[in-house]
């Protein structure tokens, strides 16, 4: 006798996963590198971060699309004086010797901020697109278009990326605070959709830091703002006071490209 009900499921399940693929083609047509899928319920076990329910009440996907910096342009970061950029010896006479012979501060990300602005529009263009395909199909799509703005006074941000591909499967977190992609390591730049549709979600991969974070250290060791601790936490705020310059990302030796 032939189950309708385990006949019918199959086919619903069968609909899912073939729909869930078709909808990362698509998103990989438009140049997305970075793909995953987290589902919006899991959110529920860090109820003190932003939840995607916020942005669309009946939300069951965050989708994460992002796009990898190029391994040439990303390097530069930890070698500032490629810029080509001194003091006068006027702006020293306040400077300790030490202090004179490195760079001026900023100058780490003199050649990723153009790239930075390219992946920003390019990787935001991807997720409207997917977002109007997701409307056409009767299903509600909130992304994010671009970097939070932030209040100066607070370091918060509407929504964690960080979370979400963690979520997805994406990565571990490392000492850097990011997620550690195994082909591009941290450094990438991505946004989220968060949306309606019901997608197959990917699973956290464990543990939760990256092991070879602490014999590592790297970042940690190069932060010319020693905002991190080495125990995985960040002062933001000493950050961004210096600009957030990005070396403890151009450092990390994880990524195979």
């Amino acid at each position: 006798m032939v189950n309708i009900k385990s006949e019918s499921k199959l086919d619903e399940q069968s609909k899912i996963k073939s729909e869930a693929q078709e909808l990362e083609a698509f998103a990989r047509s438009l140049g997305a590198e970075i793909y995953g899928v987290a589902s919006a319920e899991a959110f529920e076990e860090f109820p003190k971060k932003p939840q995607p329910s916020r942005f669309v009440p009946e939300a069951k996907s965050v989708i994460i699309v992002g796009m990898p910096f190029t391994p040439e342009i990303y390097e530069t970061v930890a070698k500032p004086w490629l810029a080509g950029v001194t003091r006068k010896d006027s702006d020293g006479a306040a400077l300790s010797e030490k202090a004179m012979r490195r760079p001026p501060a900023g100058l780490e990300r003199y050649f990723t901020n153009d790239e930075n602005a390219i992946l920003t529009h390019e990787v935001g263009l991807i997720a409207y697109k997917m977002a109007w395909k997701l409307h056409k199909e009767g299903e509600q799509a909130f992304y994010f278009p671009g970097p939070f703005k932030q209040d100066p006074r607070f370091k918060t941000a509407a929504f964690q990326f960080t979370l979400a591909m963690y979520l997805a499967g994406l990565g571990q977190l490392g000492f850097n605070c990011s997620i550690l992609t195994p082909e591009y390591g941290p450094r990438i730049w991505v946004t989220a959709l968060i949306t309606t549709k019901d997608l197959p979600a990917g699973q956290p991969i464990e543990p939760l830091y990256y092991e070879g974070c602490e014999s590592c250290k790297e970042c940690v060791k190069r932060c010319p703002s020693t905002a991190l601790n080495g125990k995985g936490w960040k002062n933001v705020h000493q950050c961004a006071a210096y600009g957030c310059c990005g070396t403890c990302l151009s450092v990390c030796p994880v990524g195979s490209v």
